[in-house]
């Protein structure tokens, strides 16, 4: 994830994990994380909320991987940590 190109102050990227590649975009402001995820890039798959860990200096953010629910099912969740690549202006 980096500063968005059109919106200074939100974030987008590409992420894998688990094995899946997604997008995201969403916005860091005021040391709260909320980005939209899609695997698809057209529809949502998934929420991330979080919060800079005040201990890490702006290095690091945790909090709740949360999936868009699906029709009779629960909303499977997951904490998660993102860290600053080589102290530059990713995560």
């Amino acid at each position: 994830l980096r500063q968005h190109p059109d919106f200074a102050a939100s974030l987008r990227g590409e992420l894998d994990y688990g094995g899946a590649h997604a997008i995201a975009s969403g916005d860091l402001e005021d040391g709260e994380l909320n980005l939209d995820e899609s695997r698809d890039g057209k529809s949502l798959y998934a929420f991330w909320t979080g919060q800079l860990v005040p201990a890490r200096c702006g290095r690091e953010i945790r909090g709740t991987w949360e999936q868009v629910p699906k029709a009779g099912q629960p909303a499977l969740k997951s904490p998660f940590v993102l860290r600053r690549v080589d102290g530059g202006d990713r995560w």
